[in-house]
């Protein structure tokens, strides 16, 4: 797996996001981001370890996790590689609504 950056950056208001965004190639987490006390936005980005560079060079206030692809790469050793459909075989059970 590819490495990947988890970045939180401290972000005053929309015209300095429009700047981080413009900066790198960056994804950000889903859902509102949070207010700290001093008002700013807090944002959650994921990048390549060279995009992230560009966006710490900003000089907004940041927490990085390089070792963030890591993680997702144990994460995803813990998923099932079994195909419990067999091939379509068996069809899904549970409490879902076909439509």
């Amino acid at each position: 797996m590819e490495q990947i950056v988890k970045i939180r950056i401290w972000v005053p208001d929309q015209n300095a996001l429009k700047q981080i965004l413009a900066a790198a190639h960056v994804e950000h987490e889903c859902g509102s981001p949070r207010r700290d006390s001093d008002g700013n936005f807090i944002v959650t980005l994921y990048a390549s370890p060279s995009e992230a560079s560009k966006i710490t060079a900003l000089g907004f206030r940041h927490e990085t996790d390089p070792k963030y692809g890591d993680v997702l790469a144990e994460r995803q050793s813990e998923v099932s590689k079994v195909d419990r459909f067999q091939g379509g075989k068996i069809k899904p059970e549970g409490l879902g609504v076909k439509r």
